[in-house]
C-alpha cells in the first residue's frame, strides 16, 4: 500500500510503501532529507500505525476479517477456506459463517 505521509520538517508529502516501511525500510524527504522510518518520529496517528501493521500482515498470508452477523465479534479466516466451502465459526457466539452457493 502506498501513502504519502507528510515530512514532519517541511510538510512536503514523502511516497511510503507501508509494506516496506513495517519491514524497517527508511524514506526520505526529497526537500530538506529527514529520514522516515520504522523507529524514526512521525506525526502518524500510533492507532493507525497499529492498524497499518496488522492490515499489512493479514494481507501476507491472505487473511481477512469480517464482522459476526449475530454479535459483530471479528472473525478471522483464510480467503481460501471460505471459497473452498468451509464455515467459521464465531469465538463469541458460536454463529456459522460460510459462503452461500
Amino acid at each position: 500500500m502506498i501513502n504519502d505521509i507528510p515530512c514532519i520538517k517541511c510538510d512536503t508529502p514523502i511516497t511510503v510503501d507501508t509494506e516496506l516501511y513495517l519491514k524497517g525500510q527508511t524514506f526520505t524527504c526529497s526537500k530538506c532529507d529527514t529520514i522516515l522510518g520504522i523507529n524514526e518520529p512521525t506525526d502518524v496517528d500510533a492507532q493507525k500505525l497499529k492498524e497499518l501493521k496488522l492490515f499489512t500482515k493479514s494481507k501476507k498470508v491472505n487473511e481477512t476479517t469480517i464482522p459476526c452477523p449475530d454479535c459483530g465479534t471479528i472473525i478471522s479466516f483464510k480467503t481460501k477456506d471460505l471459497t473452498a466451502g468451509k464455515a467459521m465459526t464465531c469465538a463469541a457466539c458460536n454463529a456459522s459463517v460460510s459462503l452461500q452457493g
